[in-house]
């Protein structure tokens, strides 16, 4: 993968307030795929103590977005256009990890896909997402 995309992946990740307060992290990077990992805390966790499926929602999102990131040219960003979550397990391990890959790159919609698993490898939820390409994000 470019090193120049993979510098500006970074630097946008860790420069995203939302990112910092859950406390995921960007554990890989690559062409087409991101890993996102994410300590399940009690400040994620929802009446039952499963981590919020927001929670989930947004370590996928953010799985999807980053490998769609990948695909992208320097003069643009992404912003989810729809996104549709299956929930199969509760979260009650002490990490999960968000994989996602693009399944489809078109000019200004890239179909991604990102699944939930724990450190046993357990899936625990699926997504599939749209990402919108927004063309001169620097103008934004």
């Amino acid at each position: 993968m470019n090193k120049e995309i993979l510098e500006r992946a970074k630097n946008i990740f860790k420069n995203q307030e939302f990112q910092i307060l859950t406390g995921m992290k960007l554990e890989s990077l690559e062409d087409k795929k991101s890993i996102i990992s994410c300590e399940n805390k009690k400040e994620l966790s929802q009446g039952l103590g499963y981590m919020h499926g927001g929670m989930v929602a947004a370590i996928l999102d953010t799985a999807g977005g980053f490998a769609a990131f990948t695909v992208i040219p320097s003069n643009c960003h992404l912003v989810t256009s729809e996104l549709k979550i299956n929930y199969m397990r509760p979260v009650i391990s002490k990490k999960v990890f968000g994989i996602g890959e693009v399944i489809n790159q078109g000019k200004k919609l890239i179909v991604v896909e990102a699944t939930l698993k724990d450190e046993n490898e357990n899936m625990l939820a699926k997504m599939m997402a749209t990402m919108f390409v927004i063309e001169d994000a620097n103008k934004i």
